[in-house]
């Protein structure tokens, strides 16, 4: 590694560290002092930037993995919104089941999601 490409990693971590801590400091202020609580958007903006920063050859790979993984968790979190809702309604509705489709449809493998599209076209067709 040549002097120059090392002092643009060198920039790169500071850059990183800097805006991580004006992210954290952001979110001390926006919540009581006495909480250590990281939460998960926090967390997932302060991996963007370490992914932002990181040397070309991890770059890509890092912003791969933190799209998925915010693609699991919005699913998780829509999920957990679905399941409390038909639990107060103590019934599923084919509407439920139809919702539940559209969330987990990002998240699963090709063939799963052709089946998912085959689905939610026939309940087009049946609604029509």
């Amino acid at each position: 590694m040549d002097k120059y490409k090392k002092l643009e990693t060198i920039t790169n971590g500071l850059n990183a560290a800097n805006k991580i801590m004006t992210l954290q400091t952001s979110a001390i202020n926006q919540r009581s002092r006495d909480s250590a609580y990281i939460n998960p958007a926090l967390l997932s903006q302060i991996l963007h930037v370490i992914a932002q920063y990181s040397p070309d050859k991890n770059k890509m790979l890092l912003t791969r993995s933190l799209e998925k993984t915010n693609r699991y968790s919005k699913a998780i979190r829509e999920l957990k919104e679905e399941v409390l809702n038909i639990r107060e309604k103590n019934r599923i509705y084919r509407d439920d089941v139809i919702k539940t489709l559209h969330i987990i449809k990002p998240i699963v493998d090709p063939n799963r999601q052709t089946i998912i599209d085959k689905i939610l076209k026939i309940q087009e067709i049946l609604d029509s």
